[in-house]
């Protein structure tokens, strides 16, 4: 008998071996674990117990790993080995007992689920799933009394449990009301993100009775369920927060909330009642109540109530003692008023009477608070407060603004009565950092020369949150979620967004699916704790990506505006797409704006896929009129030296003399605006601020420095002619290349400028124009006659016809005339589009030295055979008399091209040019 065999026999007559084998057969006895019992559960830990102790322990340990590669659900492999690591300290001890402790709940085996809870929290005390069965496990084993230690625990480590937070706080409500306050608070945050309502409901009214002053607490809500569209629900449960501020006759508040109220239920006939009963107690002393509530209307339900309520607010303001504002007068006091008159105090003109509907028309009414009225009564104090505490006179200020104020008002108020006008830029500089520091005040995001003083301090998650509930664009929506994702003390919105983004996975939108999935990917790597029962998995993603069509996911990525997620669609298109994902990256790569390019250009290099990179940039070179913005993206990166691949298929001095060849077209090419000009002079001399002594501190020296007379004239040609730089400047790129190559102007040769004046051509004109020869514009002009004056006047007489043949639900043949008419209405519009846009070839510009638009080129095959073909405009294409459009593959390559010269279309059919004629 051989060792092997001698241990493997000494093994199987063990008596720990014997009890495990027990087991495992007792597995194929029970049907599931609803049949488990504690005491089995006991047993299989003492095997783990003293499985350490055995001499053959390492070899059943091996057997019961072997056991589990081909049994993944055996219990008692799964606990004995769970139950051995975990004593062992190893961290697949509490992944095994972890998940047979959710099987056992799951199964409902609530002594099992307590032992497990047990073991678990032993190793490791804040263990989230481990306490989340302990408090179940607890609750249904010996009652509620025994889970405060359980559940204090886990609601501070898992704050965004809601339930978790609920079941603690009602549990201390009674011992520590305030801290059970908070954690309801906690809870009730999170159901209303959720949209959980029924837990909600169940803790409404406890916080409404013990947190009912805390009205931010509850704005907040509010604004949670108005961005989730629950005006009726924010209505209902704001009707239970105004009877704790009624006995305590805190007639503001009261008031406050029924206008919130009023403004989710306008139509609420109780709640404008209350509101009418609270006026009544605020005012009581008024001596004008009566009339102005007549006034407003506020007691006539059939009136608009929110009109109502601005009329009653606007007027009850008048009474003796307080403020009004005149437009000419400034500042006054109200000393007498009665139901017809008002006299005021102004400051030049005291004892002034007016009616009292005058005064209402034309006075504003001011609060004592307000910066006027303080400037008014005592102005040096103002002063000194605007000197001192700009905070204090800021928040004076905004308060007096009803909490938000623009620049130019501001502007208004300070410049000439508390600093010079002329200091005002400097002083505006300095103080709108200082505000930006502070947590009472914000600018408005919607409007950036707005300033906002908040009711209380707010957090950076308050305001994201606040951003991203109140933007309805899908993109920046995206954008603001993603920066809630970058500081560990954002994760409060990151939740929010999270929520609203676990909803759109089931959207119908494929893109909106794909983001919402991509967002939540992006959380759940920022917080890893964070729980999201996702709809979407990265498996359903990759196969979604396999189906999809090429132009699908090419529209995907331009439709994606976060880079992180672009460069995630890349990364699922070179997994899913083994067959054609170069194709779906070059395209990719022509997509505006620059954002993901060059983690493309980084992924295709490294697969090695240089034809595909070649190709890129031999088509951006070649229509770099077209792509204007992709060709300087490229340029600059090959001028400035980021790249140095050895597959561009062209040097640093081609590259930048096509820079200088796109910088006058630039004008045509971007009518509006300077970005793509300041990139092009930039892409060349790295400023656009060129000086001699810049020029030299850049790229261009070691690009031109080798480079002959002709490269340098052309370069200095091309630039003379560019309008939006500043002669000087054209004066100093001249000097510098003077500077390092004197005489260069006379060493250039006649055939030098010559190529010049090829390569300016503008061969092929840009989409607003269409070059057609005087025997084509006559044809398309005669077709368009044909069109409006023979085929519409026959199609209204078939529509005519069509129509006295009775029902029109069953005529095909008026459904048909109809059709065409608006085909023809169509082409109509489309014809005479285009002949607004026509010009005409003038015969003396077409040139036989080089292929232009009007000549008939000779042209040589691969295969040998030879082909006339003539370029004229789209509407003169003919392929059987070989007329081709300028615009088509073809013709776009031959253009340009001299004899002997080759042309090369991309489907890789090859072309030599043999002859070019006039054929106009």
């Amino acid at each position: 008998m051989t060792q092997q065999t001698a241990n493997s026999t000494d093994t199987q007559t063990d008596p720990l071996y014997t009890r495990i084998i027990a087991q495992l057969n007792e597995e194929k006895l029970a049907k599931d674990l609803t049949q488990v019992q504690l005491s089995r559960i006991k047993l299989l830990e003492e095997i783990a117990t003293d499985l350490p102790s055995s001499s053959r322990g390492a070899e059943i340990r091996s057997m019961l790993e072997e056991h589990l590669k081909e049994n993944a659900s055996s219990l008692a492999a799964r606990y004995v080995i769970g139950i051995q690591d975990l004593q062992e300290d190893r961290k697949t001890g509490i992944e095994y007992l972890g998940d047979l402790m959710q099987e056992f709940q799951r199964a409902a085996r609530w002594p099992i689920v307590d032992h497990i809870a047990d073991h678990v929290l032993q190793v490791d005390e804040n263990h989230r799933t481990a306490l989340r069965a302990k408090v179940e496990s607890t609750e249904r084993l010996r009652g509620k009394k025994e889970l405060k230690p359980y559940l204090e625990r886990l609601a501070t480590i898992d704050k965004n449990n809601p339930d978790i937070a609920r079941k603690y706080g009602m549990a201390i409500l009674e011992e520590e009301p305030e801290r059970a306050v908070e954690f309801l608070k906690m809870a009730a945050e999170s159901y209303v993100r959720q949209r959980d309502y029924n837990n909600l409901e169940e803790i409404w009214q406890i916080l409404v009775s013990k947190a009912y002053s805390d009205i931010p607490f509850f704005e907040k809500l509010e604004r949670i369920l108005a961005a989730n569209r629950e005006k009726t629900r924010i209505a209902a449960y704001l009707v239970g927060l105004v009877e704790p501020f009624r006995q305590e006759e805190d007639w503001d508040n009261v008031i406050h909330i029924l206008k919130k109220i009023l403004q989710y239920e306008p139509n609420s006939s109780r709640a404008r009642s209350d509101l009418v009963r609270a006026y009544r107690a605020r005012y009581e002393n008024h001596s004008l109540l009566n009339e102005f509530l007549k006034m407003s209307d506020l007691t006539n339900n059939r009136k608009p109530v929110a009109s109502a309520i601005a009329n009653f607010e606007r007027n009850i303001v008048f009474d003796t003692g307080n403020y009004v504002y005149h437009r000419t007068r400034g500042v006054g006091k109200i000393t007498e008023i009665d139901s017809e008159n008002v006299i005021i105090d102004f400051r030049d003109n005291p004892g002034q009477r007016m009616s009292l509907q005058m005064a209402i028309s034309s006075l504003l009414p001011l609060e004592p608070s307000h910066i006027w009225v303080r400037y008014y009564e005592n102005p040096e104090e103002m002063k000194n407060i605007f000197e001192e505490d700009p905070i204090e006179f800021f928040t004076i200020l905004l308060s007096s603004y009803n909490k938000s104020i623009t620049l130019a008002e501001i502007k208004s108020e300070i410049a000439g009565k508390f600093i010079d006008a002329g200091d005002w830029s400097k002083w505006w500089s300095r103080t709108r950092t200082r505000l930006k520091k502070d947590p009472n005040f914000g600018f408005n995001p919607r409007k950036k020369d707005e300033l906002l003083l908040r009711e209380k301090e707010v957090t950076l998650a308050e305001e994201q949150e606040e951003k991203f509930l109140h933007t309805a664009d899908w993109n920046a929506k995206l954008e603001l979620a993603m920066d809630t994702l970058k500081d560990p003390d954002t994760r409060a919105s990151a939740e929010t967004c999270s929520h609203f983004y676990l909803e759109q996975e089931s959207n119908k939108d494929l893109t909106k699916r794909l983001h919402s999935f991509l967002f939540l990917e992006a959380a759940q790597e920022a917080f890893p704790d964070m729980e999201l029962p996702r709809q979407i998995t990265r498996d359903m993603v990759k196969a979604i990506f396999a189906e999809e069509t090429e132009k699908a996911l090419v529209k995907l990525s331009a439709d994606t505006p976060v880079t992180e997620f672009k460069r995630s669609i890349v990364d699922l298109v070179i997994e899913t797409r083994k067959e054609d994902y170069q194709q779906i990256l070059s395209k990719i790569l022509f997509e505006l704006p620059i954002k993901v390019h060059r983690y493309v250009i980084g992924e295709l290099n490294r697969l090695g896929q240089i034809d595909t990179l070649r190709a890129f940039v031999e088509k951006v070179f070649r229509k770099y009129r077209e792509n204007p913005e992709i060709f300087l993206w490229v340029a600059r990166s090959i001028l400035s030296g980021q790249w140095t691949y050895t597959w561009i298929p062209a040097n640093r001095e081609e590259v930048i003399l096509m820079v200088f060849r796109l910088l006058k077209p630039l004008v045509r090419i971007e009518s509006k605006g300077t970005r793509l000009k300041n990139q092009a002079v930039e892409s060349i001399f790295g400023t656009t601020n060129i000086t001699v002594e810049s020029i030299k501190s850049g790229h261009l020296p070691e690009i031109v420095e080798k480079s002959d007379s002709g490269v340098l004239r052309r370069m200095a040609a091309l630039f003379r002619e560019v309008s939006y730089v500043p002669d000087a400047q054209k004066d100093n790129f001249e000097e510098y290349l003077e500077e390092i190559r004197p005489g260069f102007r006379t060493q250039a040769q006649q055939e030098e400028d010559r190529e010049e004046e090829v390569q300016e051509l503008h061969l092929i004109p840009d989409t607003s124009t269409i070059l057609v020869s005087a025997a084509g514009l006559d044809q398309r002009r005669a077709y368009l006659d044909r069109l409006i004056n023979e085929d519409m006047p026959q199609n209204s007489r078939e529509i005519g016809e069509a129509q006295e043949k009775g029902d029109l639900r069953e005529n095909a043949e008026y459904k048909a005339a109809l059709e065409r008419q608006s085909q023809l209405q169509a082409e109509i519009k489309k014809v005479d589009q285009e002949l607004k846009k026509a010009q005409v070839i003038d015969p003396g510009a077409v040139r036989t030295d080089i292929v232009t638009i009007g000549t008939r080129v000779t042209v040589k095959t691969s295969d040998g055979e030879t082909t006339d073909y003539t370029i004229l405009s789209p509407w003169e294409a003919d392929s059987e008399k070989n007329i081709i459009s300028y615009i088509s593959p073809l013709g776009k390559v031959l253009i340009g091209k001299k004899a002997g010269d080759r042309a090369e279309l991309e489907s890789g059919a090859a072309y030599e040019i043999e002859k070019i004629a006039k054929a106009i």
